[in-house]
């Protein structure tokens, strides 16, 4: 077997006294391994010899270690794998052993050599599985695509969109009170009015209760004040306050404060 940028290819040939008697080859899927490509051409020789008359005795040369502990491993997970030990055990005349790569070992000099024009040019061979960590990436990649689109084209989570705007499995090391001041959900009486479980949207300092609010402008939260952005900015300025471990702090002494004191912040 054989695999580079170039592609992958898998080929055997057959040496019968001293005449090349035939030989195989064929191209591989490009995400094939060089493993999966050994397991194929000894698979193919395998099967060919099989076929042979009875009184034929052949032997296998291989120069992959793996290939022939797979060959001879009864209890293996591998399709490929079980298949020629199966006809192994059936035809005790066929014999597989190890031989070292480029030791000026004809045959296996030569199926190296096939293995590499069966790269370009070789008749693709479409029964060879993926590999799994390829199958992986490629639902890996398949799930994030759905999810990003899910997550762009939403009707909820706008306001952390904002912020995030590419979803990721990687922890963003927000806390409660991050969650609270970002989304915007909480002890607000911005919010609370908007799902009537107020009767205004004021604070009690006289301005309108949003998160934003609290974090420049309430006077009960002076001593976590930032400075409060242009309205065309504020999205940028949510962005640059997510991403500051220091402003992050004053947002959760704003909301752990309001939460211990809501009474103070309703409205009169």
């Amino acid at each position: 077997g054989s695999k580079t940028e170039h592609g992958v290819g898998a080929a055997f040939c057959v040496l019968t006294n001293d005449i090349w008697a035939y030989q195989w080859s064929a191209k591989l899927n490009d995400n094939n391994t060089v493993f999966q490509a050994e397991l194929t051409a000894l698979n193919e020789a395998v099967i060919y010899a099989s076929h042979l008359p009875n009184n034929n005795a052949s032997k296998i040369h291989v120069d992959n270690r793996a290939s022939i502990m797979e060959a001879s491993n009864s209890k293996s997970t591998n399709e490929t794998g079980r298949k020629f030990f199966k006809i192994l055990l059936s035809n005790p005349r066929i014999k597989v052993c190890r031989v070292k790569s480029h030791a000026g070992n004809i045959g296996n000099e030569r199926a190296d050599q096939l293995a590499k024009e069966a790269k370009q040019q070789g008749q693709p061979h479409s029964h060879t599985e993926l590999t799994k960590p390829h199958i992986k990436g490629l639902l890996r990649k398949r799930m994030f695509e759905e999810w990003q689109t899910s997550w762009k084209n939403g009707d909820t989570g706008r306001k952390i969109d904002n912020i995030m705007p590419s979803v990721s499995l990687r922890p963003t090391n927000w806390i409660r009170e991050d969650v609270i001041f970002f989304s915007q959900h909480g002890p607000f009486t911005a919010y609370l009015k908007r799902f009537q479980l107020s009767d205004s949207d004021y604070c009690s300092c006289g301005g309108i209760g949003t998160a934003l609010h609290y974090a420049t402008e309430c006077v009960y939260t002076v001593s976590w004040h930032m400075r409060k952005p242009a309205p065309s900015f504020e999205q940028e300025w949510l962005k640059g306050v997510a991403n500051n471990l220091v402003s992050r702090q004053r947002i959760r002494g704003i909301i752990k404060f309001i939460s211990k004191n809501r009474d103070l912040f309703l409205p009169p």
